[in-house]
């Protein structure tokens, strides 16, 4: 199988667009076109060959869209992954001949009963866009792929639910803060997006998920060590009940207060060392697709530097 024609939906997103960047800068791949929904005034300002605008609630004008490509590249974002619009991408990209999808999903183990609590409001179909995918590759209508590398390290870290206050020296430590997690560096998902999609990878990640890991031994103590010996200022630390905010998120989904459940059942899928699914490390295959992972104070060093360079 040769992936050189690359069809993007969900380009102009945080992730959409890290890998269309990684994409672009790889002369192997000869076309990369972003699809866009037919009333966006504008595509964005993506390193693409081509730009196509279709209406994506109907299966003809998705087809016409995807003709022509390899791949079909889903980098939707979060809520927006629902099944109904996925599986219409997937049965167009069928229909148009399209050789491989790869399933939006960048996350963690979609199928744990864990990731099964969180609100699809907020996270998405992912699971049942992952069986319907199952079930068609077994049927031979298409083949399909998807990378999971736990939350994207630099933006947990700078902007997330990671605890950690950089700019006042502020941490929240849940639990004992020694829960093993696998987080990875978005440009790193990005690079092995692109590793993923080679000739001499291509073999080894169609009609299974692939699972990396960017960066060794992260617990919430390891980071803090690192952040305190990167910046030379002791963290006020905050200690957290992980249980208390489980308990609280289980209530949140009763209410259907989504967004409540969504952050609290997040921070104990990382932290609870007893209802944690963050250490995938049986199931991280690194070195199939070229992932190197660093310490954690050297992922912690290069946000850093990162975000004194961002504008």
């Amino acid at each position: 199988m040769q992936i050189q024609r690359i069809a993007i939906v969900g380009g102009n997103g945080r992730v959409g667009s890290a890998i269309v960047e990684e994409l672009h800068n790889d002369e192997y791949f000869k076309q990369l076109t972003a699809i866009v929904r037919d009333t966006s005034t504008s595509g964005g300002n993506l390193p693409v060959t081509a730009l196509v605008k279709a209406n994506f609630s109907s299966h003809v004008s998705l087809v016409a869209a995807l003709s022509g490509h390899d791949a079909v590249l889903s980098c939707v974002p979060g809520g927006a992954t629902d099944f109904e619009s996925q599986k219409l991408l997937i049965d167009a990209a069928f229909a148009a001949g399209v050789k491989l999808f790869f399933a939006s999903e960048y996350s963690a183990n979609v199928m744990s009963s864990q990731y099964a609590l969180l609100p699809c409001q907020f996270v998405g179909d992912k699971p049942r866009i992952r069986q319907y995918l199952e079930d068609q590759a077994k049927e031979a209508t298409i083949a399909w792929t998807a990378l999971n590398g736990g939350p994207f390290f630099d933006l947990w870290l700078t902007a997330g639910p990671a605890g950690f206050d950089i700019a006042n020296r502020k941490a929240t430590i849940y639990g004992t803060g020694n829960n093993l997690a696998c987080w990875t560096p978005l440009p790193v998902i990005a690079k092995t997006v692109r590793n993923m999609l080679l000739p001499a990878t291509i073999p080894k990640i169609v009609n299974r998920a692939i699972f990396i890991c960017g960066v060794k031994a992260v617990t919430q103590n390891n980071i803090l060590a690192a952040l305190e010996a990167e910046t030379g200022s002791k963290f006020e630390v905050i200690r957290a009940d992980v249980k208390k905010i489980r308990q609280g998120a289980m209530e949140a989904l009763g209410n259907e207060d989504w967004k409540a459940a969504t952050r609290g059942l997040t921070i104990t899928h990382q932290f609870d060392e007893e209802d944690s699914v963050a250490n995938f490390w049986d199931l991280v295959d690194n070195e199939t697709v070229g992932v190197v992972p660093v310490s954690v104070r050297e992922a912690v060093r290069t946000t850093l530097q990162d975000m004194e360079e961002r504008p």
